[in-house]
Protein backbone atom coordinates (compact mmCIF):
# COMPACT_ATOMS: atom_id res chain seq x y z
CA UNK A 1 0.00 0.00 0.00
CA UNK A 2 1.67 3.18 -1.26
CA UNK A 3 1.71 5.95 1.94
CA UNK A 4 0.59 9.41 0.35
CA UNK A 5 1.11 11.32 3.48
CA UNK A 6 1.63 10.09 7.22
CA UNK A 7 -0.18 12.23 9.87
CA UNK A 8 1.14 12.71 12.87
CA UNK A 9 -0.88 11.51 15.52
CA UNK A 10 -2.65 7.71 16.95
CA UNK A 11 -6.02 7.66 15.22
CA UNK A 12 -6.05 8.16 16.34
CA UNK A 13 -12.57 29.48 33.05
CA UNK A 14 -14.22 30.06 29.60
CA UNK A 15 -17.24 31.80 28.77
CA UNK A 16 -20.66 29.90 27.73
CA UNK A 17 -20.49 31.84 24.38
CA UNK A 18 -19.85 30.09 21.01
CA UNK A 19 -15.77 30.02 20.59
CA UNK A 20 -14.67 30.84 16.95
CA UNK A 21 -13.00 28.05 15.35
CA UNK A 22 -9.82 29.93 13.13
CA UNK A 23 -11.33 29.60 9.64
CA UNK A 24 -14.41 27.59 11.15
CA UNK A 25 -16.49 29.61 8.45
CA UNK A 26 -14.29 29.03 5.53
CA UNK A 27 -13.94 32.41 4.27
CA UNK A 28 -9.84 32.31 4.00
CA UNK A 29 -8.67 30.39 1.05
CA UNK A 30 -5.15 30.40 -0.33
CA UNK A 31 -4.60 30.47 -4.39
CA UNK A 32 -2.57 27.58 -5.32
CA UNK A 33 -3.18 28.03 -9.18
CA UNK A 34 -4.77 25.04 -9.96
CA UNK A 35 -7.46 24.99 -7.06
CA UNK A 36 -8.06 26.70 -3.92
CA UNK A 37 -7.22 25.62 -0.44
CA UNK A 38 -9.28 26.32 2.97
CA UNK A 39 -6.33 28.17 5.50
CA UNK A 40 -5.68 26.15 8.38
CA UNK A 41 -6.63 22.71 6.30
CA UNK A 42 -4.91 20.20 4.18
CA UNK A 43 -6.84 18.87 1.77
CA UNK A 44 -7.16 15.88 -0.54
CA UNK A 45 -6.69 17.93 -3.76
CA UNK A 46 -3.31 16.99 -3.69
CA UNK A 47 -4.86 13.27 -4.01
CA UNK A 48 -4.53 12.97 -7.78
CA UNK A 49 -0.84 13.82 -8.43
CA UNK A 50 0.26 12.19 -5.61
CA UNK A 51 -1.67 9.16 -5.98
CA UNK A 52 0.59 8.46 -9.51
CA UNK A 53 -2.01 9.37 -12.24
CA UNK A 54 -0.49 12.38 -13.83
CA UNK A 55 -2.16 15.54 -14.66
CA UNK A 56 -3.25 18.40 -12.63
CA UNK A 57 -4.90 18.23 -9.65
CA UNK A 58 -8.50 17.52 -9.65
CA UNK A 59 -9.71 19.70 -6.66
CA UNK A 60 -12.74 17.82 -4.86
CA UNK A 61 -12.30 20.01 -1.81
CA UNK A 62 -13.38 23.76 -3.30
CA UNK A 63 -15.34 27.28 -1.93
CA UNK A 64 -19.06 27.37 -2.57
CA UNK A 65 -21.16 30.41 -2.56
CA UNK A 66 -24.71 28.96 -2.81
CA UNK A 67 -25.18 26.42 -0.20
CA UNK A 68 -24.12 28.05 2.99
CA UNK A 69 -24.98 29.06 6.30
CA UNK A 70 -23.53 32.86 6.38
CA UNK A 71 -21.14 34.66 5.12
CA UNK A 72 -19.40 34.33 1.58
CA UNK A 73 -18.34 30.85 1.29
CA UNK A 74 -18.91 27.65 2.76
CA UNK A 75 -16.65 24.30 1.64
CA UNK A 76 -18.00 21.81 -0.86
CA UNK A 77 -16.35 18.64 -0.19
CA UNK A 78 -17.06 15.50 -3.09
CA UNK A 79 -16.49 11.73 -3.65
CA UNK A 80 -15.21 11.35 -7.48
CA UNK A 81 -13.77 8.80 -9.40
CA UNK A 82 -10.02 8.78 -10.81
CA UNK A 83 -10.37 6.95 -13.87
CA UNK A 84 -13.68 6.64 -16.17
CA UNK A 85 -15.96 4.09 -14.94
CA UNK A 86 -14.88 3.47 -11.37
CA UNK A 87 -17.56 3.04 -9.08
CA UNK A 88 -15.24 4.35 -5.62
CA UNK A 89 -12.97 6.63 -5.80
CA UNK A 90 -11.00 9.35 -3.61
CA UNK A 91 -13.00 10.77 -0.50
CA UNK A 92 -13.49 14.75 -0.35
CA UNK A 93 -11.24 15.18 3.18
CA UNK A 94 -9.44 17.81 4.80
CA UNK A 95 -7.67 17.98 8.20
CA UNK A 96 -6.59 21.07 10.56
CA UNK A 97 -2.92 21.27 10.18
CA UNK A 98 -0.22 21.83 8.02
CA UNK A 99 1.70 20.03 4.99
CA UNK A 100 5.54 19.30 4.72
CA UNK A 101 5.46 18.78 1.09
CA UNK A 102 9.57 18.08 1.60
CA UNK A 103 8.93 15.66 3.66
CA UNK A 104 5.01 14.05 2.26
CA UNK A 105 3.77 14.53 6.10
CA UNK A 106 0.57 16.36 7.93
CA UNK A 107 1.47 18.05 10.55
CA UNK A 108 -2.33 17.95 12.25
CA UNK A 109 -4.27 20.13 14.48
CA UNK A 110 -3.48 24.18 15.71
CA UNK A 111 -2.85 24.96 19.38
CA UNK A 112 -6.31 25.13 21.75
CA UNK A 113 -5.92 24.55 25.37
CA UNK A 114 -9.29 25.30 26.13
CA UNK A 115 -12.09 22.54 27.52
CA UNK A 116 -15.48 22.94 25.61
CA UNK A 117 -18.36 21.47 26.09
CA UNK A 118 -19.89 20.80 22.53
CA UNK A 119 -18.85 21.08 19.30
CA UNK A 120 -21.60 23.31 16.57
CA UNK A 121 -21.80 23.51 13.14
CA UNK A 122 -23.93 23.57 9.71
CA UNK A 123 -23.96 20.97 6.93
CA UNK A 124 -25.88 19.61 3.44
CA UNK A 125 -24.63 15.83 2.45
CA UNK A 126 -25.91 14.12 -0.63
CA UNK A 127 -24.65 10.55 -0.48
CA UNK A 128 -23.07 9.52 -3.52
CA UNK A 129 -23.78 6.27 -5.69
CA UNK A 130 -24.18 3.50 -2.82
CA UNK A 131 -25.36 4.53 0.93
CA UNK A 132 -22.85 6.22 2.89
CA UNK A 133 -22.64 9.13 5.25
CA UNK A 134 -20.14 12.38 6.03
CA UNK A 135 -17.97 12.11 8.77
CA UNK A 136 -16.91 14.67 11.36
CA UNK A 137 -14.05 13.31 13.76
CA UNK A 138 -12.86 16.16 16.59
CA UNK A 139 -9.97 14.94 18.66
CA UNK A 140 -8.37 17.13 21.84
CA UNK A 141 -4.87 16.02 22.51
CA UNK A 142 -1.85 16.81 24.75
CA UNK A 143 1.78 16.09 24.65
CA UNK A 144 2.89 13.36 27.36
CA UNK A 145 6.11 12.28 27.52
CA UNK A 146 5.00 8.63 27.51
CA UNK A 147 2.52 8.44 24.70
CA UNK A 148 3.78 10.72 22.80
CA UNK A 149 2.95 14.09 21.33
CA UNK A 150 -0.85 13.67 20.41
CA UNK A 151 -2.01 12.00 23.35
CA UNK A 152 -6.01 12.03 23.37
CA UNK A 153 -7.76 13.78 26.00
CA UNK A 154 -11.09 14.32 24.46
CA UNK A 155 -13.10 13.80 21.75
CA UNK A 156 -16.48 13.69 19.81
CA UNK A 157 -17.64 12.75 16.72
CA UNK A 158 -20.68 13.73 13.87
CA UNK A 159 -22.07 11.54 11.22
CA UNK A 160 -23.67 13.77 8.58
CA UNK A 161 -26.18 11.43 6.79
CA UNK A 162 -28.57 12.66 3.75
CA UNK A 163 -30.28 15.90 3.95
CA UNK A 164 -32.55 17.77 1.31
CA UNK A 165 -30.98 19.14 -1.57
CA UNK A 166 -30.76 22.52 -0.85
CA UNK A 167 -30.44 24.57 2.37
CA UNK A 168 -28.39 23.74 5.27
CA UNK A 169 -28.80 21.71 9.16
CA UNK A 170 -27.33 22.39 11.88
CA UNK A 171 -25.67 20.13 14.22
CA UNK A 172 -24.57 20.36 17.93
CA UNK A 173 -23.00 17.09 19.93
CA UNK A 174 -21.60 17.18 23.08
CA UNK A 175 -17.61 16.45 23.76
CA UNK A 176 -16.43 13.97 26.30
CA UNK A 177 -13.05 13.89 27.97
CA UNK A 178 -10.99 11.27 29.53
CA UNK A 179 -8.39 12.68 31.39
CA UNK A 180 -8.23 15.53 33.89
CA UNK A 181 -6.33 17.62 31.55
CA UNK A 182 -6.35 21.16 29.72
CA UNK A 183 -5.85 19.97 25.95
CA UNK A 184 -2.83 21.92 23.69
CA UNK A 185 -3.91 20.94 20.41
CA UNK A 186 -7.22 20.12 18.66
CA UNK A 187 -7.51 18.16 15.35
CA UNK A 188 -10.96 18.53 12.82
CA UNK A 189 -10.85 15.78 10.55
CA UNK A 190 -13.79 16.14 8.08
CA UNK A 191 -14.87 13.85 5.06
CA UNK A 192 -17.71 13.07 2.41
CA UNK A 193 -17.16 9.29 3.54
CA UNK A 194 -17.61 7.46 7.12
CA UNK A 195 -14.81 5.18 5.79
CA UNK A 196 -11.97 7.30 5.67
CA UNK A 197 -10.56 8.07 9.02
CA UNK A 198 -7.53 10.57 8.54
CA UNK A 199 -5.00 7.74 6.55
CA UNK A 200 -3.72 9.58 3.30
CA UNK A 201 -2.84 6.48 1.94
CA UNK A 202 -4.03 4.49 -1.62
CA UNK A 203 -6.39 2.80 0.29
CA UNK A 204 -7.84 4.87 1.95
CA UNK A 205 -8.24 7.30 -0.56
CA UNK A 206 -9.72 4.93 -3.10
CA UNK A 207 -12.78 3.46 -2.01
CA UNK A 208 -15.36 6.26 -1.39
CA UNK A 209 -18.78 5.83 -3.08
CA UNK A 210 -18.41 8.33 -6.50
CA UNK A 211 -21.20 10.85 -5.93
CA UNK A 212 -20.75 11.88 -2.61
CA UNK A 213 -21.24 15.72 -1.62
CA UNK A 214 -20.82 17.70 1.60
CA UNK A 215 -21.12 21.22 2.17
CA UNK A 216 -19.88 22.46 5.76
CA UNK A 217 -19.44 25.92 7.40
CA UNK A 218 -19.76 27.64 10.50
CA UNK A 219 -17.80 25.44 12.56
CA UNK A 220 -17.37 26.04 16.59
CA UNK A 221 -16.65 24.91 20.18
CA UNK A 222 -18.97 26.06 22.72
CA UNK A 223 -19.20 26.26 26.13
CA UNK A 224 -16.65 24.61 28.79
CA UNK A 225 -15.95 21.73 31.16
CA UNK A 226 -14.23 22.30 34.56
CA UNK A 227 -11.30 19.71 35.07
CA UNK A 228 -13.07 18.95 38.29
CA UNK A 229 -16.40 18.00 36.06
CA UNK A 230 -14.90 14.61 34.51
CA UNK A 231 -16.01 11.53 35.09
CA UNK A 232 -14.27 8.30 35.51
CA UNK A 233 -15.33 6.25 33.18
CA UNK A 234 -16.60 2.33 33.60
CA UNK A 235 -16.24 -0.18 31.47
CA UNK A 236 -19.52 -2.18 29.90
CA UNK A 237 -20.60 -4.49 27.30
CA UNK A 238 -23.52 -3.21 24.73
CA UNK A 239 -25.00 -5.84 23.08
CA UNK A 240 -26.41 -6.26 20.15
CA UNK A 241 -24.77 -3.11 18.31
CA UNK A 242 -25.91 -2.69 15.90
CA UNK A 243 -28.90 -3.38 16.90
CA UNK A 244 -33.08 -2.98 15.25
CA UNK A 245 -34.64 -1.98 18.22
CA UNK A 246 -33.05 -3.06 21.88
CA UNK A 247 -29.93 -3.50 24.01
CA UNK A 248 -28.12 -5.30 27.20
CA UNK A 249 -25.87 -3.02 29.24
CA UNK A 250 -23.49 -5.01 31.63
CA UNK A 251 -21.41 -3.37 33.97
CA UNK A 252 -20.44 -4.00 37.74
CA UNK A 253 -21.01 -1.58 40.28
CA UNK A 254 -19.17 -1.47 43.55
CA UNK A 255 -22.03 0.66 45.64
CA UNK A 256 -25.25 1.40 45.27
CA UNK A 257 -26.32 4.19 43.12
CA UNK A 258 -28.70 5.87 40.51
CA UNK A 259 -28.19 5.90 36.75
CA UNK A 260 -29.35 8.75 34.69
CA UNK A 261 -29.30 7.10 31.49
CA UNK A 262 -29.76 9.09 28.01
CA UNK A 263 -29.03 8.69 24.48
CA UNK A 264 -28.71 11.17 21.91
CA UNK A 265 -28.98 11.68 18.34
CA UNK A 266 -25.36 12.72 15.98
CA UNK A 267 -27.14 16.70 15.99
CA UNK A 268 -26.65 16.19 20.05
CA UNK A 269 -30.90 16.20 20.46
CA UNK A 270 -31.57 14.06 23.80
CA UNK A 271 -34.26 11.39 22.43
CA UNK A 272 -34.33 8.76 25.27
CA UNK A 273 -34.15 9.22 29.20
CA UNK A 274 -34.78 7.47 32.40
CA UNK A 275 -33.61 7.13 35.77
CA UNK A 276 -33.50 3.94 37.73
CA UNK A 277 -31.82 2.76 41.49
CA UNK A 278 -28.79 0.45 41.26
CA UNK A 279 -28.16 -2.07 43.93
CA UNK A 280 -24.32 -2.87 43.86
CA UNK A 281 -23.22 -5.47 42.17
CA UNK A 282 -23.35 -6.62 38.36
CA UNK A 283 -26.25 -4.76 36.40
CA UNK A 284 -27.65 -6.07 33.15
CA UNK A 285 -29.74 -3.05 32.08
CA UNK A 286 -32.15 -3.74 29.00
CA UNK A 287 -33.60 -0.27 27.05
CA UNK A 288 -35.62 -0.07 24.17
CA UNK A 289 -35.64 2.46 21.69
CA UNK A 290 -38.77 0.99 19.34
CA UNK A 291 -39.94 4.45 18.34
CA UNK A 292 -35.88 5.89 17.02
CA UNK A 293 -35.06 5.80 13.35
CA UNK A 294 -31.72 4.17 12.06
CA UNK A 295 -28.69 6.30 12.75
CA UNK A 296 -25.58 7.01 15.03
CA UNK A 297 -26.54 7.53 19.02
CA UNK A 298 -24.41 8.09 21.72
CA UNK A 299 -25.85 6.53 24.62
CA UNK A 300 -24.65 7.96 28.39
CA UNK A 301 -25.23 6.23 31.82
CA UNK A 302 -24.33 8.53 34.46
CA UNK A 303 -23.14 6.94 37.69
CA UNK A 304 -22.23 8.15 41.33
CA UNK A 305 -19.35 6.36 40.83
CA UNK A 306 -18.50 6.82 36.59
CA UNK A 307 -20.17 6.84 33.70
CA UNK A 308 -20.48 4.85 30.44
CA UNK A 309 -20.63 6.64 27.05
CA UNK A 310 -21.33 4.08 24.43
CA UNK A 311 -21.93 4.55 19.95
CA UNK A 312 -24.98 2.93 19.53
CA UNK A 313 -26.06 1.51 15.69
CA UNK A 314 -29.84 1.53 15.23
CA UNK A 315 -30.46 -0.50 12.25
CA UNK A 316 -33.48 -1.47 11.43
Amino acid sequence: MKKIFTIILLFAALSSKAQVLQNGGFESWTNLLFFYEPQGYVTTNYASVLLGGGGLPRPNVSRNTTIKNSGTYSARLESYAANVGDTSGIPGAMVTGTLDLANATILPGFAYSNRPSEFRGFYNYTQGNRPDSGLITVLFTKYDSIAGPFNVVGATFVTLSQTPATGMQSFNVPIFYTQEVAPDTAIIVISTSSAFTGEFDTSALANAPVGSLLYIDDLSFFGSVGIEKIDDLLEAQVYPNPTTNNINVNFYIADNSFANIDLFSIDGKLVYSEKRDLLKGNQNINLEFNDLTNGIYQLSIQTALGTIRKKINILK
